[in-house]
């Protein structure tokens, strides 16, 4: 049976890597798995047991690390055509994609198609963009950002902006003995907020166009 698919319906699915690799996205439709993912489990285990499970299995080849967070406490389940049960996965991972080739399912994140994304830019501009609400973010969030931030061990000074630290760097030198040295002491600091504000919201706007899907294509099997 010749079947269309396109990018528009599994928002990112790369049809044309999927036919330049041979791969059989056929395998993903009229496919249909019924299945309850056990408590502590992820969506890197989910991926597995819906190509293993479905009345047609098929391989995969490689599953990004990133799918292994974050652990469910609960069941999950999964109900429908196989490429349907992925794509709900998926739209949990908006900068990877996912396609067929030769030897089987692979998700993964093509750099080369996406540009590179500063692991800066990747972590908060995520958190922002969760907590963005009426086009801003609230001072309680933005601390509780910055401590996040600082967790993951991102550097004031390596990742602002240079307009942005420049004044923290002056405040430095001034005050030597109890400088500024982390984005929870700049975000709490009223002279420094809004230069803190202005780099997560660029990290944000860069990690909300890394995450659009490709542009959508369509080919026949």
């Amino acid at each position: 049976m010749r079947m269309t698919i396109t990018g528009a319906y599994w928002r990112h699915f790369d049809t044309r890597r999927t036919k330049d690799l041979r791969g059989d996205a056929n395998i993903l439709v009229q496919n249909h798995v019924s299945l309850t993912a056990t408590a502590g489990s992820t969506h890197w285990d989910h991926v597995y047991a819906i190509a293993s499970s479905a009345p047609r299995p098929f391989p995969v080849k490689s599953v990004s690390e990133r799918l292994k967070e974050p652990i469910f406490a609960r069941g999950c389940v999964y109900f429908g055509h196989a490429g349907d049960q992925i794509h709900k996965i998926m739209m949990n991972y908006p900068t990877l994609r996912w396609w067929m080739d030769a030897d089987g399912l692979v998700i993964a994140e093509p750099a080369a198609e996406l540009g590179p994304l500063d692991p800066f830019d990747r972590f908060a501009g995520e958190l922002v963009a969760l907590k963005w609400k009426r086009n801003r973010l609230s001072a309680d969030d933005l601390v509780d950002i910055a401590k996040q931030v600082d967790g993951k061990g991102f550097k004031l000074n390596q990742c602002l902006q240079p307009a942005q630290w420049s004044p923290i760097a002056d405040h430095n030198q001034k005050f030597a003995r109890n400088p500024i040295q982390t984005f929870e002491a700049a975000a709490s600091n009223a002279k420094f907020t809004r230069n803190i504000r202005r780099r997560l919201y660029v990290a944000r706007n860069r990690y909300e166009k890394a995450k659009q899907p490709v542009t959508p294509t369509e080919f026949e099997y």
